[in-house]
């Protein structure tokens, strides 16, 4: 590869990494204006949140009701499965710059269907147009879309399937040797600041 191709493919990379950000802030502080006055209809079904709380919620919470799978032949709800608190738990961990970074997508997922001729934003769609959009975002052009819902998909998929509700429905068997969790200290510290 030439230096002039390499050149371009970091451009292309930042450029895309800073549009994501831009989009997803400005839809982030609209939403953080609404949300002030709005209570989260979650809060009963998640509990307390330190992360992906508020309007981040509605978001995920849409995301997993089309993109997970349906509770049949032994399979969890993502209710069930912990998803929402899961994710809010380990990004609570993380770096705040991939924090930021992933709740950027989120704005940004949120705000895709008002740009593509639909007329409510992601959480507000019935399932069934949620559906549909995503199906539609699947044969999209856009570079941008089209990594925003891979890496939502990807991370909500890892935490369902990482949950032991989810083992008998795709044949696992659990950690070699069968030996009992242990709770971590990050887990004990997340538990501890969440039930308080």
């Amino acid at each position: 590869m030439s230096m002039n191709q390499n050149g371009s493919v970091f451009k292309r990379r930042k450029f895309l990494k800073y549009s994501l950000l831009g989009i997803g802030g400005l839809i982030g502080a609209s939403a953080v204006g609404t949300s002030v006055f709005l209570s989260n209809k979650y809060d009963k079904i998640y509990g307390k949140l330190l992360l992906f709380d508020g309007h981040l919620t509605d978001i995920l919470h849409a995301f997993c009701e089309v993109a997970m799978p349906e509770a049949k032949d032994g399979f969890p709800t993502h209710q069930e499965a912990e998803v929402v608190k899961r994710m809010d738990e380990e990004f609570f961990f993380a770096n705040e710059h991939i924090q930021s970074d992933f709740k950027a997508v989120l704005y940004l997922l949120e705000a895709m269907p008002i740009a593509n001729g639909y007329f409510s934003r992601f959480s507000r769609l019935s399932t069934e147009k949620r559906l549909v959009f995503l199906n539609e975002m699947q044969d999209t052009e856009n570079d941008l879309y089209r990594v925003a819902i891979a890496n939502i998909r990807v991370t909500t998929r890892m935490m369902y399937y990482g949950h032991p509700s989810t083992w008998k429905a795709i044949g696992y068997d659990g950690p070699f040797g069968g030996l009992p969790e242990v709770e971590s200290e990050q887990r004990k510290y997340y538990k501890n600041l969440t039930t308080k």
